[in-house]
């Protein structure tokens, strides 16, 4: 099988690495993915820019890994490898595996689901990848479990998809079990620090979690039980209870 693994922690990073060494020993795997950290970019693009585009020589000379460090947001490493580098294009897209979980609305944020929906927007099966910090899953792990799920999923399903995958903390019976579920909601408080410098103001990125909606069926819920969530996501942004309440009404 013809693998395509992207991400947003940057072509260096352990759970990336891990993934493609992995899946390598069965499957022809190839990397794309940016030079540097690229977390919380969600699907922006490079516009206006030229983009860097360089073989990795060195990403894991023990393995037949092809690999490509690109100068870009995630989703410029997807679509710009599946539009102009890529020769033939890949059978299945990886996202991941993610240094932290994307449950419930991180998913609008995640650079790594970004990644992964260019995948579904070429009309490939995709899936995201995420472990949170702190986990008792190792990354060689997560990739030993998620990949026969792989296999057994794209053997079931003959179309486009997004899934959404997140381990847990710890596994529930200590056996690795996948539960469809829907996106949960997340929300962060304190989500700025203010920090006062030389007279200058400047503000960064903090906060802590506050799930807004961590009821039974949701991604957060499943993970906090010790399941892994697998969350089908879609293109369609379109809120249809809304367009419902308007009844599809013309306004003059």
């Amino acid at each position: 099988m013809k693998i395509l693994i992207l991400n947003d922690d940057g072509v260096a990073a352990e759970g990336l690495r891990t993934l493609a060494r992995s899946l390598s020993a069965r499957h022809r795997v190839t990397v794309a993915a940016p030079m540097h950290q690229q977390s919380g970019t969600s699907h922006a693009l490079t516009i206006g820019s030229a983009i860097e585009v360089r073989a990795d020589e060195t990403f894991d000379p023990a393995h037949d890994i092809e690999a490509w460090a690109i100068d870009g947001t995630p989703a410029d490493c997807a679509k710009l490898y599946l539009d102009a580098v890529a020769e033939e294009q890949p059978d299945v897209v990886l996202s991941g595996i993610n240094h932290g979980a994307n449950l419930g609305t991180d998913v609008i944020y995640s650079g790594t689901v970004g990644a992964a929906f260019e995948g579904i927007f070429h009309g490939i099966p995709s899936f995201a990848l995420s472990l949170p910090e702190g986990s008792a899953i190792s990354f060689a792990e997560a990739a030993a479990y998620f990949e026969p799920f792989m296999e057994k999923i794209l053997t079931a399903y003959d179309q486009p998809f997004l899934l959404n995958i997140n381990f847990p903390q710890r596994l529930a019976d200590d056996t690795p079990q996948f539960m469809f579920c829907r996106q949960g909601g997340r929300d962060y408080v304190n989500a700025f620090e203010r920090i006062e410098e030389n007279g200058r103001v400047h503000y960064k990125v903090a906060g802590e979690i506050s799930d807004t909606d961590k009821g039974e069926g949701t991604d957060i819920h499943t993970v906090e039980h010790g399941y892994i969530a697998v969350t089908p996501l879609g293109v369609d942004m379109t809120d249809h209870s809304q367009l419902t309440c308007f009844d599809n009404e013309i306004w003059k």
